[in-house]
């Protein structure tokens, strides 16, 4: 645990002192929220404005959590390449699966902070949602499911990419690509046939999709089918399955 504690107070202190991973993770979503407030959602009947507002708020957490995974935690991965840390960690009793777990669970308390933020923002703004306990719970629990997806894409950028401002800006590039995409900048609806088979496979914006039906409603399509879970969950866990076994290979045992 002495590990994992310590590689976790080091990915905090990392994420929170690094301009731009505040700037990407917190405030590039907090902009997109107030666009979507103030700019697209002007025409939305006031009886639909609250709900539509929730919705682009949702949407802004998920992203806000995508790109978390996919920035920081290959920046983390590609700093500590730079500055040699796996070549003294590699004579030391450290486990490389502690050390991945620690960096991994900072990310995650980073992005957690990043939608208490961008849900606050958007309750100041009018947002609204359909809660209930039960759907709630669920609502977290996919959160964490999109996390990992969004971490093992993160930790493959940061495997394969040896340049901090490389592996930035390829994880900022995934993630804005893909949002914008899959449905999480626009709504499905708004997705031509292609691109909506996309949305339903792509982890993120299936996360997305599934957090909406529970604190919204519909969303344009059934995101809780058998088929749809299913291949959220195992896409998800494949990325991160993946992310760690190219983690360990080319960042400990090739360093």
């Amino acid at each position: 645990m002495n590990q994992i504690s310590a590689t976790y107070v080091k990915g905090i202190k990392d994420n929170f002192m690094s301009k731009p991973a505040l700037f990407w993770v917190i405030a590039w979503p907090a902009i997109w929220l107030l666009l979507a407030v103030f700019v697209f959602l002007r025409g939305v009947p006031s009886e639909y404005a609250a709900l539509a507002k929730g919705q682009s708020t949702v949407s802004m957490v998920t992203f806000s959590i995508m790109i978390c995974g996919m920035t920081s935690l290959p920046a983390n991965i590609s700093e500590d390449r730079q500055r040699g840390l796996y070549q003294k960690l590699k004579t030391m009793p450290v486990q490389p699966w502690k050390e991945a777990v620690g960096k991994i669970l900072a990310v995650l308390t980073f992005g957690l902070v990043s939608a208490a933020i961008i849900i606050i923002i958007g309750i100041i703004l009018g947002a609204r949602f359909n809660i209930t306990s039960m759907g709630l719970i669920k609502s977290l629990g996919f959160l964490l499911l999109g996390t990992v997806a969004s971490a093992g894409i993160g930790l493959i950028v940061g495997s394969l990419i040896k340049s901090i401002q490389g592996s930035i800006m390829t994880g900022v590039g995934i993630a804005v690509v893909t949002s914008a995409i899959s449905g999480v900048f626009f709504q499905y609806s708004m997705l031509p046939p292609v691109l909506q088979k996309f949305a339903q496979i792509w982890p993120m914006s299936s996360t997305n999709s599934i957090i909406i039906n529970f604190l919204i409603g519909d969303i344009g399509y059934n995101p809780l089918s058998t088929i749809n879970l299913s291949l959220t969950i195992a896409i998800s866990l494949l990325f991160f399955t993946a992310g760690i076994v190219l983690y360990t290979v080319y960042c400990w045992r090739l360093e």
